[in-house]
């Protein structure tokens, strides 16, 4: 069953949240129609907890490697030498 959203307000907000999120339209309206069903105590089927970790850890994976602020080793920034003292 398709939807037809005639409301041009309605479209730019979806639009703009998508374009914000990085994710679609239909994530968008999905998550939305899914949040006002459970305030309103109507049943939904959510997504296992498996598959939703699964998703986030996938998406952690492609973010790039940081740089660390400060290259120095631990003993270094805590003032150690080499005979492990201050």
């Amino acid at each position: 069953m398709a939807i037809v959203i005639e409301d041009a307000q309605i479209e730019r907000l979806a639009q703009q949240i998508a374009v914000a999120e990085g994710v679609t339209i239909d994530d968008v309206l999905r998550e939305s129609l899914a949040s006002l069903a459970d305030l309103r105590g109507l049943p939904t089927q959510k997504t296992p907890l498996r598959e939703r970790l699964a998703a986030l850890a996938r998406e952690v994976d492609a973010l790039p490697p940081r740089t660390p602020a400060d290259m120095r080793s631990d003993d270094e920034i805590l003032g150690y030498n080499e005979f492990g003292v201050w």
